[in-house]
């Protein structure tokens, strides 16, 4: 158990702390290190793969601090440290998923342990991997994994596929799979248990912060699980609408909007 702490403040990167070119402002760096001075714990809780978000979090000086990866399914030390929360996607499950994919011939992204497989570095894989900031391996059919318990599986499109995609796909592995939009272009599939919201209960007991004293900032709607573990919910002001009506406090501004949440939660005392 860590010592125990006054505060928890829980940040998505992409359309929350990071801008596009996932740069960090200097209003918003600022800000946080005002919170770690003032005894706040300050964690990445995101749906990148771990070796993506673990760039940004060393640059932020957040190597002592837990990370919430895969929307939740990993939470490690950042550096390589140890894993102390993994949650995998069965294998049947997974199999089920890649077929239907391979079927309606959907660009598929294949996470096992830190490396992502694609069937092949196209324009959608690129795309990921520019914005992530990390490689791909080419693995051709995917089916080749049969029997691997992966950490999670996404799919890349047009955002007009994804939106049609979502509640057919959430309907047919409703119960079995955590389906949820990450951006316009991602659909993800996770087990159940992983989600933000799950890792911010683990993160609350970790640190021994009640939820009364805890911020959550986010934009998207797999973000929505963990505004709604927070006391202190935050959405982006350009984060979606269902997000900014459950949010205690939305910022003015996108560019700073982390800095303006920082110093609103500081000074409910």
């Amino acid at each position: 158990m860590a010592d125990k702490s006054d505060k928890l403040i829980a940040l998505d990167l992409d359309g929350t702390l990071l801008a596009d070119d996932n740069s960090v402002s200097a209003e918003n760096l600022a800000a946080i290190t005002r919170a770690q001075e003032v005894g706040a714990e300050v964690v990445i809780v995101t749906g990148r793969p771990y070796v993506s978000a673990d760039l940004i979090v060393r640059r932020l000086g957040l190597q002592d601090t837990p990370m919430v990866s895969f929307n939740g399914a990993v939470i490690r030390m950042p550096g390589g440290g140890e894993t102390l929360h993994e949650a995998l996607i069965s294998a049947d499950l997974a199999e089920e998923v890649v077929e239907e994919c391979v079927a309606r011939r959907l660009h598929l992204q294949y996470y096992l342990g830190d490396t992502l497989y694609v069937t092949a570095c196209h324009k959608w894989a690129r795309l990921y991997c520019r914005r992530a900031e990390m490689d791909c391996v080419p693995a051709g059919d995917l089916r080749r994994f049969r029997g691997q318990r992966p950490i999670k599986l996404l799919i890349v499109d047009e955002p007009p596929v994804i939106e049609a995609l979502l509640p057919e796909f959430q309907a047919r592995w409703q119960g079995r799979l955590y389906v949820t939009p990450s951006m316009i272009e991602y659909l993800e599939f996770m087990p159940l248990e992983a989600t933000k919201g799950a890792a911010l209960d683990w993160l609350s007991e970790h640190f021994s912060v009640p939820r009364e004293r805890i911020m959550a900032v986010g934009d998207r709607m797999n973000d929505m699980p963990m505004l709604e573990h927070a006391g202190c919910p935050v959405a982006m002001p350009g984060g979606e609408e269902a997000l900014q009506q459950a949010a205690e406090f939305v910022p003015q501004h996108q560019e700073t909007g982390v800095a303006e949440a920082i110093d609103w939660f500081l000074g409910k005392g």
